[in-house]
């Protein structure tokens, strides 16, 4: 079943991203859609959490998340990682002397509170003493309002101003003094269905360049790994797997890439790279690319270039990555560490790997070339490339794709 969060970006002063509000959708309409607060919020952690990854719907800085007076009495957002969000008290929430407790708990334990669409009243003194952040709708208060709330505050907590539409009223909370800006100005909310995301993993980004030093630093990558879930549940996966069977079980990170290897390492990071930005709809592109990268590997082998396997099987992998993440290929091969010869190949210029790259697409389009004999490509007969091509399809296969 398909589920959807969207995201606004919240700015500071420098106009750098310092969060994303998740906010609850039942379909790619671009609007609130009937759920209770309750429901609504369950709903976005579920999605964002258990679908989704936090971490790339936020690109690495803050969810803010709205909880209600029964979530935040029932302390739900203890359950969640106090780095990774800031615990949005809603409008609606009565100031009880358990909200009170429950949020003096939260402060601290090191979350960050903000009080959403807020509107002076005497009741909320107790809860502005522990607060971090003030958001206040922009167009709803007075000019005058806010600015003596920002003065009588200034210091002890961040305003944010919601609801920012124009370049005047842009200005205007600037020259106030609010801290945080969000509203259509800036961005409408993005929906984000499924695991759709809009780029390419920093972390594992950061592995590749490292694994690429001459001399690489395995702790420095043990640490990048062991911050996130997500790759260490994937690189222990991956080192007690079928691929590498051993009758000892690894259990930690540095087993696993011992175990592994810098070769393997960096195809299985390009790997994760490619699974990062799939969704329903690209889900057969990217098999595709899979098999791509394999038979091109198992190519290398057949015609003699074993040392190049590594890079035949990238120009493979990364072959359709401009159409995955519709973006150019150009901004793609800035970001990732590949040698010359692979950019080149990717960008479609002539060389050894374009060329076996345009085979192997050539027989995806059963664009068979007519050859004497019994060779078709490569100087590998006809028999020889429809077992690597098999090879290939039963290693997806095997990947769970």
């Amino acid at each position: 079943m398909d589920v959807y969060v969207a995201r606004q970006p919240i700015f500071d002063r420098k106009t750098d991203v310092y969060g994303y509000e998740l906010l609850y959708r039942r379909s790619l309409n671009n609007f609130y859609e009937g759920l209770d607060d309750n429901q609504a919020t369950a709903e976005i952690i579920n999605n964002a959490f258990l679908v989704m990854q936090l971490s790339e719907l936020t690109s690495g800085t803050k969810a803010f998340i709205n909880f209600s007076e029964e979530l935040l009495e029932n302390e739900i957002p203890c359950l969640l990682p106090k780095e990774a969000i800031v615990v949005e008290i809603l409008e609606r929430v009565e100031v009880t002397p358990k909200v009170i407790s429950v949020c003096k708990k939260l402060k601290q334990q090191g979350y960050i509170l903000a009080l959403d669409d807020f509107i002076f009243n005497e009741t909320y003194l107790p809860l502005i003493e522990i607060a971090d952040i003030i958001k206040i709708e922009f167009p709803v208060l007075s000019y005058v309002e806010q600015y003596q709330l920002i003065e009588r505050y200034k210091g002890k907590v961040k305003f944010l101003a919601e609801k920012i539409e124009t370049r005047e009223e842009y200005e205007a909370a600037l020259n106030m003094g609010y801290d945080y800006f969000q509203g259509y100005f800036f961005s409408k909310p993005v929906i984000i269905k499924g695991r759709a995301i809009e780029g390419l993993s920093t972390n594992l980004i950061r592995i590749i360049n490292e694994l690429n030093h001459d001399e690489p630093d395995y702790q420095k990558i043990t640490e990048v790994i062991e911050k996130d879930l997500g790759i260490s549940y994937k690189l222990l996966r991956v080192a007690n797997s079928i691929f590498f069977g051993s009758a000892h079980k690894i259990y930690s990170i540095k087993q696993a890439l011992i175990r592994l290897g810098t070769s393997e390492i960096k195809k299985w990071v390009y790997l994760m790279m490619l699974k990062e930005i799939q969704t329903i709809e690209n889900k057969e592109l990217i098999r595709t690319s899979l098999v791509r990268g394999k038979l091109m590997e198992l190519l290398a082998f057949e015609i003699g270039m074993k040392q190049r396997h590594l890079e035949f099987f990238m120009t493979g992998l990364f072959s359709a990555t401009d159409v995955l993440l519709d973006r150019s290929m150009e901004e793609i091969v800035k970001e990732l560490s590949l040698t010359t010869e692979v950019k080149e190949a990717l960008l479609g210029r002539s060389n050894k790997l374009r060329e076996i790259l345009d085979k192997v697409i050539q027989h995806e389009m059963f664009n068979w070339r007519e050859a004497e004999g019994e060779e078709l490509l490569l100087n590998v007969t006809r028999e020889r490339f429809m077992r690597a091509y098999l090879e290939a399809l039963k290693w997806v296969m095997e990947l769970d794709y």
